[in-house]
């Protein structure tokens, strides 16, 4: 046994090294954080990572024989991503598309996780098929039948990610950007602008 001496300082050496383990703890969580934080600044700062809609086909897009709220449509959408740093990889955990008109959801579409490698584009694909109930206002009435005698068509898609960046060895904790697309594209059994090519306003990415 201990003098009451002797145990007192065992236990504030005990509790000195528990204190030093968690102060190092915390000291490396810090830098991991302000690693990881500068990284994606740095992405953001640069546009290191682009996102555009490549091309498009709209093969249906019309209410059902009733003139009821029943939409069918047949949408691919194919976009390119574009890492140009060259040093970090890009996890792609997970790849939710989902594509909007009027602002009315229609569908949605995976794409099985992927990595992309630094300075590399890769090409994705996404196809909406099938019909939904879409209740239309009446300026998306009107809109809708605009559309319809111009035969092209405006969508947004929306991209919900879950990605990982890789630098070196090193795997970054999970982050969830949001990219927006939006995309013209006239239906192909429409004659009313021959050669129409499928144009986009532009992505957005939201961190």
């Amino acid at each position: 046994m201990c003098g009451p001496l002797g145990c007192f300082e065992s236990i504030l050496k005990i509790l000195w090294a528990v204190i030093a383990s968690v102060i190092n703890s915390l000291v490396t969580l810090v830098i991991i954080v302000c690693t990881v934080s500068f990284i994606v600044w740095a992405m953001l700062r640069h546009n290191a990572v682009k996102f555009q809609v490549d091309d498009a086909e709209l093969t249906q897009f019309s209410f059902g024989p009733d003139n009821n709220n029943n939409l069918h449509y047949n949408l691919s959408v194919v976009f390119s991503i574009r890492n140009s740093n060259s040093r970090l990889g890009i996890h792609y955990d997970r790849f939710d598309a989902r594509v909007y008109y009027d602002n009315n959801w229609l569908a949605a579409a995976s794409v099985p996780s992927f990595y992309q490698g630094h300075k590399s584009t890769v090409v994705v694909g996404t196809v909406f098929q099938g019909q939904n109930l879409v209740l239309l206002s009446g300026h998306g009435r009107e809109k809708f039948e605009d559309d319809r005698r111009s035969g092209v068509y405006g969508f947004d898609v929306d991209l919900k990610l879950r990605a990982r960046l890789m630098f070196g060895l090193v795997n970054t904790w999970l982050f969830k950007p949001r990219v927006r697309c939006g995309v013209k594209v006239q239906l192909r059994s429409s004659d009313s602008l021959r050669g129409y090519q499928p144009q986009s306003t532009g992505c957005h990415i939201y961190f």
